[in-house]
């Protein structure tokens, strides 16, 4: 699983673009566009606009695309197919090595809330501080 800010792939902005980019939108869930192009200033300049402070660059302009994961945790869509009965690891305070904590969803409440069992206790906890567990399955 990919965290937030990490980097997920490097693809030219060319017409296959816009489906790659919905590909790993269905994989990864929200995620951070950026532009890329040799001259920034004069890509920017062409369409009548100025660099921000950061010298950032539309992806649109840009002749290639840096794909980055936008948010810890699991993302809306992902908590809205969630049900009670499914599987979901801890993200925060695991250490190298360590075990992953599985726990298993016994309650929703609201956009956000959710009630996990881990090892017999139940707690009450946020979508960002959890993932879906995903399982080979071969």
């Amino acid at each position: 699983m990919f965290y937030k800010g990490q980097f997920i792939a490097r693809i030219p902005n060319d017409k296959d673009a816009q489906v790659k980019i919905e590909q790993y939108k269905n994989i990864h869930g929200q995620l951070r566009l950026c532009g890329r192009h040799k001259d920034r200033k004069g890509a920017m300049q062409a369409v009548g606009l100025t660099l921000n402070n950061h010298g950032d660059l539309p992806y649109r302009l840009g002749t290639e695309i840096v794909i980055y994961r936008n948010e810890n945790g699991m993302t809306y869509r992902q908590f809205k197919s969630l049900e009670v009965g499914d599987m979901v690891e801890t993200v925060k305070g695991r250490k190298f090595g360590e075990k992953i904590k599985l726990g298993i969803v016994s309650e929703k409440r609201g956009k956000n809330k959710i009630k996990i069992v881990i090892e017999g206790n139940a707690y009450w906890t946020t979508r960002q501080h959890l993932t879906l567990y995903e399982y080979d399955k071969k």
